[in-house]
């Protein structure tokens, strides 16, 4: 049974918070010119994997406060944009979280699609699977980011350790250049 104390909601926030700075920290992180190559092992692009966060936090909103309408785009979206839709579903995430009385928490309603075979649950359940994926598509995209970011190639998405780059940056006296 789930129980929603003032904690859980905060550690909750706390967390998704936490996860989406490192989510936006790697797509800075991404190079430009790679943002829609795909990798041979995944077959998804840092694009692609991208909206998937966009995605997964609108799908924590909906949960927290039912569904809602959200702009398709029919057009390829920018680094920028995807930036701006995953600032704008945080944003109504974290006020659908801050607003949800104690006692919704323990409603049951039906699961949103893409969660694994569940027909419906109880809406604190839900949310914290609905993180736990959130966390598993950041560390997928992290693999990602570490491969292109460190040179180690398509052999970083099957296990190996990455290698480091084989030019150090630039230094100009004490400074270094994209540090």
């Amino acid at each position: 049974m789930v129980f929603e104390m003032f904690f859980v909601r905060q550690a909750y926030t706390q967390i998704l918070a936490h996860e989406l700075k490192k989510t936006v920290r790697m797509l800075h992180a991404f190079p430009v010119e790679r943002f829609d190559a795909r990798e041979p092992d995944c077959g998804a692009s840092a694009r692609e994997l991208a909206l998937g966060f966009v995605a997964r936090v609108r799908r924590i909103h909906e949960i927290a406060y039912g569904p809602g309408t959200h702009l398709v785009r029919t057009r390829v979206p920018s680094r920028g944009e995807i930036l701006l839709a995953l600032e704008s579903a945080f944003l109504g995430a974290h006020s659908a979280l801050a607003t949800l009385p104690a006692a919704r928490w323990q409603e049951v309603i039906p699961a949103p699609i893409g969660l694994p075979t569940l027909r419906q649950a109880r809406r604190g359940e839900l949310l914290w699977l609905s993180l736990r994926e959130l966390i598993r598509h950041s560390r997928h995209f992290a693999l990602h980011v570490r491969s292109v970011t460190h040179g180690g190639g398509a052999k970083t998405l099957v296990g190996s350790k990455p290698q480091a780059a084989a030019t150090p940056e630039p230094v100009v006296g004490e400074l270094a250049f994209g540090a």
